[in-house]
């Protein structure tokens, strides 16, 4: 059986979490917790760039980066998602979106010695201007199984997690009702980071 070593809160494995649930490939992969600052020993072999999610396939090679495990995931599956052109476009905004973001907390938790206020700033326009962005994008836009609109509601549920001000929903009723599709679904719910965390 392959295995998908994944961090609770990492918004990048819950990508991947949530397509193994929604294309019914539970049966075929496991699912290990291998936290990346613990630098364990499987996490550490499979991936020596130290980061999840990483997939370990049945002949022992890793795939790392959300974005090729989730392909991998997909052309593998038996009723795979259609993507074309376009779906990759908005995906790679969402998933910028979701750099940001993750960047932002990770310059915030440093000592306040060395935190870079001009990087939080920075990485804060981009989300704004990204989220106006796919806001546009998304308006009129039928709500779907899409890799794009996987990516936003991972990504705008991250935002709802780590920076719960953001109100990122003022003012973008398309993103509302993408995030909001998606959290009616079980794949989404069973992956939510724990409250605690």
């Amino acid at each position: 059986m392959m295995q998908l070593l994944v961090s609770d809160t990492s918004p990048y494995a819950r990508k991947c979490r949530i397509l193994i649930r929604e294309l019914h490939l539970s049966d075929q992969v496991e699912e290990r917790d291998a936290h990346p600052f613990e630098n364990g020993e499987l996490l550490l072999k499979a991936n020596p760039l130290g980061r999840v999610p990483c997939l370990i396939m049945d002949d022992g090679r890793a795939l790392t980066e959300s974005g090729l495990i989730a392909q991998w995931l997909n052309q593998n599956a038996a009723n795979p998602w259609i993507q074309d052109w376009d779906d990759r476009r908005l995906e790679s905004f969402a998933s910028g979106l979701l750099d940001l973001a993750v960047g932002r907390r990770i310059e915030m938790v440093r000592d306040s010695e060395i935190y870079s206020e001009y990087w939080i700033n920075r990485r804060q326009d981009g989300i704004l201007r990204t989220l106006d962005q796919l806001e546009s994008e998304f308006r009129g836009t039928d709500l779907q199984l899409s890799f794009a609109q996987l990516s936003l509601a991972v990504g705008l549920d991250y935002l709802d997690f780590r920076y719960p001000e953001a109100s990122w929903r003022t003012g973008r009723p398309a993103l509302a009702d993408v995030f909001r599709f998606w959290c009616e679904r079980a794949s989404f719910l069973e992956t939510a980071a724990p409250s605690n965390a």
